[in-house]
């Protein structure tokens, strides 16, 4: 019996505005974008106002709600704000593409601030094998061959890293990097970068992300590459 009055007071339309605005806040906790989580906690603020300002009315929950919605609006100016101002260059959006959403474009941003942009020419060498690494590289355009005793074993291009087992591992370079035409390329340097993700656990959570992006895709070309290499023998 208690359960069917439950139901029925659920069902009843004179609540539906009691309902949308929680399903609606709901439904923003599932965003991973904050530009939609504000802009949907937003609407379900305006209509709980709605409700408590003109059908169950409670001046209270209006005063409330009306603050809640307004540093919503806030908040949500100050990520048009931001997203406006730090628009990537060419180089620096391959770079952020790589991103989760979940990464705010904020602390892509304050990781870019430590790269510097620099072109190779071909036949540079920007690694050699058995030796110190002194730069973390991602590539924004151009390709790189990878070389191990003399022997190509991988091809980077766009959108890859070269050096980042160097700077995990601290190790120096187990292959050499050279680049096979004109490279373009952001280049962060090692201590000044692990100095940065040690302290901020946002850089560091961006940086994860884009290492663990590059060898996700890294290991998919080699399972590509492998069997027509075998092919080849």
């Amino acid at each position: 019996m208690i359960f069917q009055d439950f139901v029925t007071r659920m069902m009843d339309p004179s609540h539906l505005l009691t309902h949308v605005p929680y399903a609606l806040l709901v439904i923003s906790m599932l965003m991973n974008d904050m530009g939609w989580l504000r802009a949907i906690a937003i609407a379900a603020g305006i209509i709980r106002i709605i409700n408590r300002a003109f059908f169950e009315i409670d001046p209270i929950i209006v005063f409330w709600e009306v603050i809640f919605v307004a540093v919503n609006v806030v908040q949500l100016l100050i990520l048009w704000y931001y997203a406006r101002r730090h628009r990537f260059s060419e180089d620096e959006q391959r770079f952020a593409s790589i991103m989760p959403a979940s990464i705010d474009r904020r602390t892509v941003r304050r990781l870019l601030r430590l790269s510097r942009l620099r072109h190779a020419h071909e036949g540079q060498k920007l690694t050699e094998e058995g030796r110190a690494v002194s730069e973390l590289v991602f590539i924004a355009d151009g390709v790189m061959q990878i070389e191990q005793a003399g022997r190509i074993v991988a091809v980077c291009g766009p959108g890859d890293f070269v050096g980042e087992m160097s700077f995990v591992t601290g190790a120096p370079a187990s292959a050499t990097a050279i680049a096979a035409k004109p490279v373009r390329y952001l280049a962060f340097e090692q201590t000044r970068l692990r100095a940065a993700v040690e302290a901020d656990s946002d850089l560091r959570q961006a940086l994860d992300a884009s290492l663990n992006h590059n060898l996700v895709g890294k290991l998919a070309k080699a399972n590509v590459a492998r069997p027509e290499q075998v092919a080849a023998a």
